[in-house]
């Protein structure tokens, strides 16, 4: 990964991909891709649609070959020049997007389809299935499982063949959005618990910040910031990076011997000339006051906080967020005052 993080991972690699490359026709899927997955952790790749995010999965696990690259899986090249492992002997196990459960096989035999040895078979369907927490289910047919049940068969299935790595490819997108909360906390707790590493491919923002250890941002088939969720949110690489991870407004400013002034304060910045000054609505506070030069133009209420525009004077807009307790209503009067906030060249 490219990032710096506050306590760097002192594991060894369980993924090291190099510079793939992976075209369909004249679309490009892979363009110099490039990731450090560390063992032991849950990375998230996380980018707009058709980003890659599910091509350099399928690259990973074996189901793609790609036109360039390498990929290397405890230290053991899978993916080079000359190599090229099928999926059965990469130590990867796969959850997809629909799941990809037998219908005609029961729980117990949907987890033991990917155990090799019948000398360890029974032992590991049993650990398994205990872990994901549907004992007592073992031989009900996936029909007869909701949604998060066969969620859960579908990840016992990849845990119960010891892999050195567990690939998600958005493994919520079928599941209600009153469940996909739960379930998501509840498959992190189960990875946790295997102390399994695991790369995790969604498109929620909010998803891949409260999901991972780590967050790899795609655009355009690489990775632009790899870093811990904390990092991307408060130090994102570019303006880019900023606003697609979260609510972010953007102000135009020229900054001069380490500083930019704006209509909301003034900011220490490294960069010099046209910048961009990034300011996220939680470091907003809105003040009420009839004398305020900002004013309240619109207000969505969440209940547990509320979303809050203000016009500056010269017309800039800005949201802040703001808890439950803060009272106002639009064409009303404030004062606007920013706590922090992020430069980037322009």
């Amino acid at each position: 990964m490219t990032s710096q993080t506050e306590h760097p991972p002192t594991e060894p690699l369980a993924i090291r991909a190099r510079g793939l490359v992976k075209r369909y026709g004249d679309a490009t899927a892979l363009d110099d891709f490039s990731l450090d997955v560390w063992s032991g952790g849950i990375l998230t790749l996380v980018g707009p649609s058709g980003c890659g995010k599910t091509t350099s999965l399928r690259v990973i696990a074996g189901f793609e070959a790609p036109e360039r690259g390498t990929v290397d899986i405890r230290g053991r090249q899978v993916v080079g020049a000359d190599t090229m492992l099928p999926p059965e002997r990469r130590k990867v196990g796969m959850v997809f997007q629909d799941y990809a459960l037998f219908p005609h096989m029961s729980v117990a035999r949907n987890v033991a389809y990917g155990v090799a040895t019948d000398t360890e078979k029974r032992r590991r369907v049993r650990d398994s299935i205990e872990l994901v927490g549907l004992a007592g289910l073992e031989d009900r047919l996936p029909s007869e499982l909701s949604g998060g049940q066969q969620q859960r068969v579908a990840l016992a299935r990849a845990l119960a063949p010891n892999p050195d790595v567990i690939l998600l490819d958005e493994p919520f997108s079928n599941l209600d959005a009153s469940l996909r909360d739960r379930v998501r906390r509840d498959l992190r707790d189960i990875l946790v618990e295997a102390n399994a590493t695991a790369v995790f491919v969604t498109h929620d923002q909010e998803e891949a910040l409260a999901m991972s250890d780590m967050v790899a941002v795609m655009h355009n088939g690489r990775v632009v910031q790899a870093a811990t969720p904390r990092e991307l949110y408060t130090s994102p690489a570019d303006a880019w990076v900023a606003g697609f991870l979260g609510d972010a407004d953007f102000i135009p400013g020229h900054a001069h011997q380490g500083r930019v002034d704006t209509p909301v304060g003034t900011f220490a910045t490294p960069h010099d000339g046209r910048i961009v000054v990034m300011i996220r609505p939680e470091d907003i506070s809105v003040i009420p006051d009839p004398d305020g030069d900002a004013v309240v133009v619109d207000r969505e209420f969440f209940g547990h906080d509320q979303l809050i525009t203000v016009c500056l004077p010269g017309g800039t807009l800005l949201r802040a967020r703001s808890g439950p307790g803060t009272v106002v209503t639009p064409s009303q009067r404030v004062w606007v005052k920013v706590g922090s906030a992020v430069t980037f060249p322009a």
